[in-house]
């Protein structure tokens, strides 16, 4: 190293002899900033240019805030990292620094104080560039964090799944009882029904973990046909109907009066829209109203789904389609449940190359989703999950 006073390093010739038993010449990987007792930079290393790119004529007689980010120089951390190696004999770091440029450096490193505690020179900081270590560390603590909410998301989702499957054992467990022992005819058609609506219930709850399966593995086809919109539409409805009856909501559908054909994959838009009714039942308390409500654009349908539910609040509506919405532990308001059945609304529809919406005024206020789908098979079409 060389002793300059003028260009990009400078300091007196007593720090410049103990600077020279510590480093060979030349060496640049480390920044050497000498500090007098006012807390200015007083001599500048070839090293300390290189990492900050501030030269000695920029730094000289600067306070070494200059060296400190705003945030770090406003609770005047400068000034205590003096104060601690003039106190302690030293004062080790590692903290974000500045460089020329505006960018920063995550500097490691070391301060001492030169001469004795009764006769305090001034100060020397050394310290290197460790930005690449802070950014490795950033990324494995990132890493660790997903790692984390993997995990609590999967027993989330673990939990939901077995409190799923245990919420129909009770009335199957009824119906069992009912028709093992020698009961009138009415009793053993209600076990009946009871045994084939929990059935049922079950059934839907494996078929969208299959398919939310198939869309991870990008599986998911669609199977076009042309198909009568109204038959369609109808048989969704129809599915609802006993559902909607014993919770005493009022079920209508408002569709064209003239015929309908749609080239779509038939199983696929009945699971979309009776998983929209299924929503809408599900959220609409007694006595309230559930409307399904199709009309034909010149190159869509559009099937809008209402109800006097509970609505959904500004919170939820931007992540409502996102797979375990309802399993994520937020008080969302929607009740128990996987949240995964949206999730594949809004899959199976952008494979048809259509959208799907929601609107609402908030808790309370009911809900509308809204489903547009070509009513032809688009020329290409997605073949798996959206990104």
């Amino acid at each position: 190293m060389s002793l300059q006073t003028q260009g990009h390093a400078a300091w007196d010739a007593q720090d410049a002899q103990a600077l020279f038993a510590l480093f060979p010449a030349g060496l640049q990987q480390y920044a050497v900033v000498f500090v007098d007792t006012a807390g200015c930079i007083s001599g500048w290393s070839e090293g300390a240019y290189a990492l900050t790119g501030f030269s000695a004529q920029d730094v000289l007689g600067q306070s070494v805030e200059i060296l400190f980010t705003p945030e770090d120089a406003a609770l005047e951390l400068h000034l205590h990292e003096l104060n601690s190696a003039r106190l302690l004999g030293s004062s080790e770091d590692e903290r974000w620094h500045m460089r020329k440029d505006g960018s920063r450096l995550w500097a490691s490193g070391i301060t001492v104080p030169l001469g004795s505690p009764d006769a305090l020179r001034g100060f020397a900081k050394l310290f290197r560039d460790a930005t690449h270590l802070r950014l490795r560390l950033d990324a494995l603590e990132e890493e660790v964090r997903q790692l984390r909410r993997m995990r609590k998301e999967q027993n989330l989702v673990l939990a939901t799944i077995a409190h799923e499957l245990r919420s129909p054992l009770q009335p199957l467990t009824t119906a069992t009882e009912l028709l093992s022992q020698r009961t009138e005819p009415e009793l053993r058609e209600r076990a009946t029904r009871i045994l084939r609506r929990q059935i049922q219930q079950m059934e839907r709850l494996v078929e969208d973990l299959v398919d939310m399966a198939r869309v991870q593995q990008g599986a998911l086809r669609i199977a076009y046909a042309a198909v009568p919109l109204q038959p369609l539409l109808e048989e969704a409805v129809d599915a609802w109907r006993e559902a909607a009856a014993r919770k005493q909501i009022a079920l209508f559908s408002v569709l064209p009066p003239v015929p309908v054909e749609v080239e779509v994959d038939p199983g696929r838009i009945t699971q979309v829209i009776g998983n929209l009714l299924g929503n809408a039942v599900k959220f609409t308390p007694a006595g309230g109203q559930v409307t399904l409500q199709a009309n034909v654009e010149p190159q869509h349908f559009v099937v809008r789904i209402r109800d006097t539910g509970r609505g959904i609040g500004p919170e939820l509506q931007p992540r409502i389609f996102e797979m375990f919405t309802q399993a994520d532990g937020a008080d969302t308001g929607r009740g128990k449940g996987l949240g995964i059945g949206l999730a594949l609304v809004k899959q199976i529809v952008a494979l048809h190359g259509g959208s799907v919406e929601v609107k609402s005024e908030g808790a309370d206020k009911g809900s509308e989703f809204a489903v547009r789908v070509p009513l032809a098979k688009p020329a290409t079409y997605l073949h798996g999950p959206l990104p």
